[in-house]
């Protein structure tokens, strides 16, 4: 290593190594930062679709009749639209960033056997007291 001029080509080779070594970690590094994004969307998304089942559930108990509907939140917006006598289709959208649709079935159910149904699944719930 001591000719005249082989430090040079030396030290290109390790900065071309290490300049290629830099950018496929910050590849890797983007990548995963979109996977991140993406799984935060959909988490917000159904979280959206679930609150909006739950609305419809509540409001479809008092009129059975509904056609459509719009559940409005602060990231963004379900539509709801019936397909069937008791199907309706949810269409969640999340600032038109990323959506889900969701198809829901539901059954009219009397409160009373709400009331027995939500003490059956508390019941299942609770711990066992000894």
């Amino acid at each position: 290593m001591n000719e005249k001029g082989a430090v040079l080509p030396s030290v290109m080779v390790f900065l071309l190594l290490m300049s290629i070594m830099i950018l496929g970690t910050n590849r890797v590094f983007e990548n995963q930062m979109n996977q991140l994004r993406m799984t935060k969307h959909y988490y917000e998304v159904e979280s959206m679709l679930i609150l909006a089942k739950m609305e419809l559930n509540s409001q479809y108990e008092i009129d059975k009749e509904i056609r459509k509907g719009i559940v409005t939140f602060p990231n963004g917006i379900v539509t709801i639209q019936r397909k069937e006598a008791n199907v309706f289709i949810l269409n969640g959208t999340l600032k038109d960033v990323f959506s889900k649709q969701l198809e829901v079935e539901l059954t009219p159910q009397t409160t009373e056997e709400q009331k027995v149904k939500e003490e059956k699944e508390s019941k299942q719930d609770s711990p066992l007291e000894k």
